[in-house]
């Protein structure tokens, strides 16, 4: 009997694995036939998993082909990782980041993205578009902020900055294939950058001399650290951070090398903001003399002290030789204003001496209150007060530590302008004046 023999069929190819060839090589395999499957590995993402890219072909040239073009458009930046994450979720990510290696710099950062994510934080990144970031301009524009009024101009530059760089990052990371912050701006209306509040020649006057006062009773141990920032314009954490070796008594000059300033929960000493911040700056012989008496003050502190003194070097230290929280700088000038008011009755006089008390009540009485202040206005005060002078725009410029002299042209211009019309000359002053009729006759 003859057994019928089986058809013989062709066995059915097995897929083969794919190899890991490295980020960018690819691997193209037949899985079946007249199909062809190309895979090729991009990167990693930040949680670890592998970031790639895979399709099916007729051909194994057609494979080939299309796996190369997207090789080529991750070479490009053209190729987004289709992970999941909102526009929050990767602020955060970035802001850890570069809290590694500047804290200050990601604290700062992270309060100017907050008015941001306050409208976009909840959407996938990879869903916004320009459009979405031109509206949101409008918005923060109008936002209202806690002192009153809208955001200020300035303040939507920086949120527009930090954007700008956060999106960057995300397109480097290959979150997203471009940057929607192309071609977006902050809201024009106001001016970029504000001069602030600035004391006239009378104000400054008075804060001077209730300053002192205060200082003398021993009500005002920060007023030295004022009277710095008034003088020659020092920003707050410049004024903090200055060391007795900064300080040149014999040339008269003062050596800006560090900043003091908020980190994260820390307070840090930095290096000054620009390359221009880092500056020589002569004082006037008031400043001289103020710093001597503060110096010889803080030397009987130090022996009172003996080894318990921290010896940190700080011109404007504690009573133990500590460095002083910045913000106190600021607590410090709301004391003057507020004791620069004449008819203020609720004063703590209790502790002061008589002749303190007597004096400090006379200087009281003879002027009106301060208006509120904050220690950036000092160094406002100052390049008011000097432009006025006639102090030339070039030295105010370099004394303040702008990295341009156009900044300062475009804070002041107000100033400029003011001082300019005043200086105004008739060079025909003297000169008969033309009759009435003649004049008529030339319009």
């Amino acid at each position: 009997m003859t057994v019928p023999s089986k058809k013989r069929t062709s066995p059915k190819p097995k897929e083969r694995k794919v190899k890991d060839r490295g980020n960018g090589q690819g691997t193209v395999y037949e899985y079946k036939p007249g199909k062809w499957r190309w895979q090729v590995t991009l990167g990693q993402r930040t949680d670890g998993k592998r970031v790639t890219r895979s399709g099916v072909a007729d051909t194994k040239t057609a494979a080939h082909d299309a796996m190369t073009k997207v090789q080529a458009d991750h070479t490009r930046g053209l190729i987004a990782d289709p992970e999941k994450i909102t526009v929050a979720q990767y602020a955060e990510r970035w802001l850890k980041r570069l809290l590694e290696i500047r804290p200050r710099t990601a604290k700062r950062y992270g309060e100017e993205l907050a008015y941001a994510l306050e409208h976009i934080g909840t959407v996938r990144i990879q869903d916004i578009r320009a459009t979405h970031m031109k509206d949101l301009m409008v918005k923060l524009s109008k936002r209202p902020m806690r002192r009153g009024g809208a955001m200020s101009a300035r303040t939507q530059a920086h949120v527009l900055t930090r954007l700008r760089s956060l999106f960057r990052e995300a397109v480097s990371d290959q979150i997203i294939y471009a940057n929607p912050m192309e071609g977006v701006k902050r809201v024009k209306g106001t001016r970029l950058e504000s001069a602030g509040t600035a004391l006239d020649f009378e104000q400054a006057a008075r804060l001077h001399s209730v300053g002192w006062a205060l200082y003398k009773a021993g009500l005002c141990r920060l007023w030295p650290a004022l009277f710095t920032a008034v003088s020659v314009g020092l920003r707050r954490g410049e004024v903090m951070g200055l060391t007795w070796e900064d300080v040149d008594f014999e040339r008269g000059v003062l050596h800006i090398r560090q900043t003091r300033v908020m980190g994260v929960d820390v307070i840090e000493t930095s290096d000054p903001k620009t390359l221009n911040s880092r500056r020589d700056i002569h004082m006037p012989p008031s400043l001289v003399t103020l710093l001597k008496v503060h110096r010889k003050q803080q030397e009987e502190e130090r022996e009172a002290l003996g080894t318990l003194w921290a010896s940190t070097g700080a011109v404007f230290a504690t009573e133990l030789g500590e460095w002083t929280h910045p913000d106190n700088l600021k607590r410090a000038l709301s004391r003057v204003v507020a004791w620069s008011n004449p008819v203020q009755k609720d004063r703590a006089w209790i502790g002061i001496p008589r002749e303190a008390r007597a004096e400090l009540a006379a200087v009281i009485g003879m002027g009106e209150k301060l208006p509120d202040i904050s220690p950036h206005d000092l160094r406002h005060t100052y390049a008011t007060l000097a432009l006025r002078r006639g102090v030339p725009v070039e030295v105010v410029s370099k004394v303040l530590g702008h990295a341009r002299v156009s900044i300062t042209l475009d804070v002041y211009r107000h100033v400029l302008d003011n001082e300019r019309r005043a200086l105004v000359v008739d060079l025909f002053e003297e000169l008969p004046k033309a009759p009435a009729v003649q004049l008529q006759a030339l319009n």
